[in-house]
């Protein structure tokens, strides 16, 4: 009878269907171990990761342009001396607890092959160790150095189906061992490039201009760029708002008209505080010890600090003078 199938292909075909059938259950299967043990990777790796790379970004920009160090000077004239380091040691533990989970979150986890997470690990990695484009060795650090101190922050803890399982220590804990000749980091935290960075943090809370200033702000820039990107790609932000940018001054477009020395601007502002680049001081120590004097001569103006590294000054007033005023005032004196 036409249209009738033939019964002895029933067989063939339940066989054929069930091999598909099969076949889509591993695939979905394994899709789905993979999702699972990315999963895990992300969680064991990537948010260690994106959590340090937050907070040594904030920490960094709160130095640069909020002159966080500030607070470390009022202490050690308070404890005359004995809180100086506190500063030191607490950048020190985020920058390597930084390196540390980024080497991990390379070499074990989901982003082995991300090419542009690597990419900007590899202009970190340049604005750490070059010499040309930033002079002083303060916040130099070789791939060596920053694997090092990566490891001297990070305890392997265990195993997991995803990798080794690793735990930072505390920044108490950093501390006792940077302080112990016996540490197995002994060696690294008498190094010359960990001790340059120590004596460069040292000083600036004593109040001397910040070495290695323009380097840590490119290397802020770059680390808003990676936690912004690791965001994305994992779905869910640790900050609200926009995250902030400390200020460049090497990186200037060369299609933009260079400044004369009589240029002055507004780089940050707050209520009683103000923050001015004034390019015409940059390297030049009697002309900004001239122009502070000057400056804390006017009405209302409590305190002022320059820093001939970066070029600029910090402005204290007991009220408000408003930054342009304040803008007008510096144009004023610095165009003399």
């Amino acid at each position: 009878m036409r249209g009738t199938m033939n019964p002895s292909l029933l067989p063939v075909l339940s066989a054929f269907a069930a091999a598909i059938w099969s076949v889509w259950t591993w695939q979905s299967e394994q899709e789905k171990g993979r999702e699972i043990k990315r999963d895990e990777m992300s969680a064991q790796y990537v948010n260690s990761f994106i959590i340090a790379t937050q907070e040594v970004q904030r920490k960094v920009y709160k130095i640069l342009e909020e002159d966080e160090l500030q607070y470390y000077r009022s202490s050690k004239e308070a404890a005359h001396g004995e809180c100086a380091s506190a500063a030191t040691f607490e950048l020190l533990c985020l920058l390597s607890t930084f390196f540390g989970w980024g080497l991990m979150t390379l070499r074990f986890g989901p982003y082995t092959r991300d090419s542009k997470m690597i990419a900007i690990m590899a202009q970190i990695g340049e604005v750490m160790e070059s010499r040309s484009r930033f002079p002083g060795d303060a916040f130099r650090f070789t791939v060596g150095d920053r694997h090092a101190l990566g490891q001297a922050v990070l305890r392997r803890v265990g195993e997991t189906s995803s990798g080794p399982a690793f735990v930072n220590i505390t920044r108490f804990k950093f501390e006792e061992e940077m302080l112990n000749p016996q540490s197995e980091f002994a060696g690294l935290f008498r190094s010359e490039e960990v001790q340059c960075t120590f004596a460069a943090i040292e000083r600036a809370v004593s109040g001397e201009p910040l070495e290695g200033h323009e380097r840590l702000a490119v290397f802020q820039n770059l680390l808003v760029d990676l936690v912004t990107y690791l965001e994305a790609r994992e779905g869910f932000r640790i900050a609200f708002g926009e995250r902030r940018r400390a200020t460049i001054f090497q990186d200037q477009s060369e299609s933009e008209p260079a400044e004369q020395e009589s240029d002055v601007r507004i780089v940050h502002h707050t209520l009683g505080r103000a923050r001015l680049a004034i390019p015409g001081i940059q390297g030049d120590a009697a002309f900004a010890a001239q122009l502070v004097s000057q400056l804390q001569g006017l009405p209302h103006v409590k305190r002022v600090r320059a820093n001939i590294v970066a070029g600029c000054v910090v402005i204290e007033s007991i009220d408000d003078l408003g930054a342009e005023d304040l803008k007008n005032k510096v144009q004023a004196l610095v165009g003399r």
